[in-house]
């Protein structure tokens, strides 16, 4: 799944949480139905789409930590693992136990009778007794309330309960960043069609590699002009958090141009923060479209540089 797709698929889940899910291949994330692995789920939480909100643990194997992870119940005379599950009866005379379903009787007037010594029950907790629910090995007919549980991994690593490892494992919820993209995506992809209008390219959504390998993911970016021109747009232009991670993607992105563009006016002091031949503020005071603003702001500076 692409970026773009991803972006409006987080964005549709508004305040919920994203929370791990075990199922057949192990632990998986799942958004409105679509399953997301381990680590994709990282890549978002790298690329600060995804917020940890909560921890959750779950047991995994002692040997490769894997979490596929199904039951086993093992006889523990034999150690096979073909056990039947019965409501068993006790005859106290003669001691045999059995699945009920053997002691009826073909006889209309008595409800049971010993499949071993054959004769007549007829008071519970006097004649015979109800344990409840028990187990039945099939290859050597031994019965147990407690057979052995074990653990078996996708791996075929077998381990006592016990002896499992816990993993902790987040729950997610999207991040302010994808609230911001996916709000002003239609404007930046129809921004991107005017451009291409002018000969000009651009990506929406993408990915770019800074220098110290950092993946970065840029809302709106213009290649293949003199200086790569990334447009980002702040409904909150007084929010310190959002243009420190600007100022540092801009050291990182040395070939690249920013513009921000906000609809509120910005502090006098956040302008001495940033380098603004490197980072500039675009104030849309006169409320135009997004798109048309983009538009406008990329042809006069190519126009510049022509």
């Amino acid at each position: 799944m692409d970026i773009n797709t991803m972006i409006l698929v987080l964005r549709s889940l508004g305040d919920g949480e994203i929370k791990p899910r075990i199922k057949n291949l192990g632990l998986l994330y799942e958004i409105n139905g679509m399953e997301l692995t381990l680590e994709k789920i990282n890549e978002y939480r790298e690329n600060e789409l995804l917020l940890p909100v909560s921890r959750y643990s779950y047991p995994a194997c002692s040997t490769c930590n894997s979490t596929a992870l199904h039951i086993i119940f093992e006889c523990p005379t034999c150690k096979g693992r073909m056990l039947t599950k019965h409501d068993m009866i006790v005859h106290y005379e003669c001691n045999h136990i059995a699945p009920a379903d053997e002691f009826k009787s073909n006889d209309a007037d008595v409800l049971y009778k010993c499949p071993k010594c054959r004769k007549q029950l007829s008071k519970v907790g006097i004649d015979y007794g109800r344990p409840g629910f028990g187990f039945r090995c099939e290859k050597c007919k031994f019965i147990t309330q407690y057979p052995v549980i074990m653990v078996e991994c996708d791996n075929g690593h077998t381990s006592n309960v016990y002896d499992l490892n816990m993993m902790i494992f987040e729950g997610y919820k999207v991040s302010g960043t994808v609230n911001n993209l996916a709000g002003v995506y239609e404007e930046l992809v129809t921004a991107a069609k005017m451009l291409k209008d002018y000969g000009l390219k651009a990506d929406v959504l993408c990915k770019v590699t800074g220098a110290s390998g950092v993946v970065h993911i840029i809302p709106f970016i213009l290649k293949d002009v003199e200086m790569n021109l990334i447009i980002d747009y702040m409904p909150n232009p007084n929010d310190a958090i959002q243009w420190f991670k600007i100022i540092a993607r801009s050291i990182d992105l040395a070939n690249a141009l920013s513009i921000v563009v906000t609809d509120k006016p910005i502090d006098a002091h956040i302008l001495t923060t940033f380098n603004t031949s490197r980072i500039r503020v675009l104030y849309n005071k006169d409320g135009l479209r997004l798109s048309e603003l983009i538009v406008q702001e990329v042809l006069k500076m190519v126009e510049d540089q022509v």
